[in-house]
């Protein structure tokens, strides 16, 4: 009997999940049941079958991404598995085919993944569009340079509190970092909020602190603690610690510097230009370790390109390689006025940069460079060109992702 690809009903939602939580590792409990059904949308779900069993599982969130100087649609693909029965059967090839062909319908410019996998998902054009710098300070290490005045208080909130208070921080902050998720009020109820068992790993219950200055909101932490009983302490864990400014950001570490019977601190997702590290007296202490975080995916090159804003004016006739999105197989002109605004189109001139799909996600958000990209023989053109693609496409701050999806 051959494998079908199709949605998911809603009374297939369970089958749906056992078949996500065998390759993930994880058990479909009633709670994992529930938080499914809450997160997800089921009419962007698809499955593969086989008689009656699921045997490979693909979908999207439909979101937004801030792009530099915009904020574009964007669809979050997730989700993604395959039964180890049914591996290597081109089931994993032909739903993504169906994904890319469903974005182009529905006229979204971009998609992201977080990679299982960094050898999977090139092939079809997502390349790593921003990195991520995985974090680790020893408490005796956590002294700041210079001496920091917590500026206002610092206050331990409900749930109820945070989710009344934090969304404005974040909407304060995200528009000004390509690479930002423009975040539901369903998103932060059932992900950034939810705090589950299973979620907590052996470590404590969300801690949420509220920072105020001037009678204002600046900034928030969430983060856990977790026992070190073979040190005599605890490890905290850092989830999330956004500061709409410098002083707040600075404020916001200080306090966890602060925190008493700390062995260590642990951020999981810190961006790469994140400052903590120069702010500290021994900057070496803070061990970084650098992977990558979110891969971006251009569907529409010509809404993409004319989407984001760049950082001078100029002319550029790119040629980019797509054969999983014929439709962006071409050559292409790209041309940015004095304020940064552009205008991209299909062109019948000569190209002067040539690229793939994985390359143009890469470069995209202004997370690498066209020079480097060029040397690794991902990029060719002449090196006027290249200079000028760099010139164009960089952005300050670098892209950063704080959402796993």
């Amino acid at each position: 009997m051959s494998v079908q690809i199709r949605p998911i009903s809603a009374d297939e939602i369970e089958a749906f999940l056992g078949a996500i939580s065998i390759p993930f590792g994880f058990d479909a409990t009633p709670e994992a049941l529930a938080r499914f059904r809450d997160v997800f949308e089921i009419e962007r779900m698809q499955a593969a079958v086989d008689g009656r069993q699921i045997v490979a599982t693909f979908g999207a969130l439909t979101t937004q991404m801030t792009v530099p100087g915009n904020i574009l649609p964007l669809a979050a693909t997730t989700v993604v598995t395959v039964l180890p029965t049914h591996r290597r059967q081109g089931i994993f090839r032909n739903l993504m085919t169906d994904h890319l062909a469903e974005l182009h319908q529905k006229k979204e410019p971009l998609a992201a993944l977080w990679a299982s996998e960094s050898s999977i998902y090139g092939r079809f054009g997502y390349g790593p569009a921003s990195e991520k710098s995985v974090v680790k300070l020893e408490k005796p290490y956590a002294q700041m340079q210079e001496p920091v005045e917590i500026a206002g208080t610092m206050r331990l909130v409900d749930r109820a509190e945070a989710q009344q208070l934090f969304p404005a921080i974040y909407e304060a902050i995200a528009p000004h970092r390509p690479g930002m998720l423009t975040r539901s009020e369903n998103w932060w109820n059932n992900r950034v909020f939810r705090d589950t068992e299973y979620m907590r790993r052996g470590a404590t219950a969300h801690r949420r602190v509220l920072h105020v200055r001037d009678g204002r909101p600046v900034g928030y932490l969430i983060y856990r603690t977790r026992a070190d009983l073979q040190r005599g302490g605890s490890e905290v864990q850092v989830i999330e610690l956004f500061g709409i400014d410098v002083a707040a950001e600075k404020s916001l570490w200080q306090f966890v510097f602060g925190i008493d019977l700390t062995t260590t601190i642990d951020h999981w997702n810190q961006p790469v230009d994140d400052p903590l590290r120069w702010w500290l007296e021994q900057p070496r202490r803070l061990e970084r370790k650098i992977e990558d975080g979110i891969w971006l995916r251009v569907i529409d090159v010509a809404a993409a390109l004319a989407g984001r804003k760049y950082s001078s004016p100029g002319s550029l006739v790119l040629r980019v390689r797509d054969e999983h999105c014929p439709w962006n197989n071409g050559v292409w002109q790209l041309e940015v006025d004095g304020d940064g605004t552009a205008r991209c189109r299909a062109s019948n001139a000569e190209p002067e940069l040539e690229l793939t799909a994985y390359a143009l996600g890469m470069v995209y958000l202004g997370g690498h460079r066209f020079a480097a990209l060029a040397k690794a023989g991902l990029i060719t053109g002449s090196s006027e060109a290249i200079r000028l693609a760099d010139v164009l496409f960089s952005w300050e701050p670098l892209p950063f992702c704080p959402d796993f999806f």
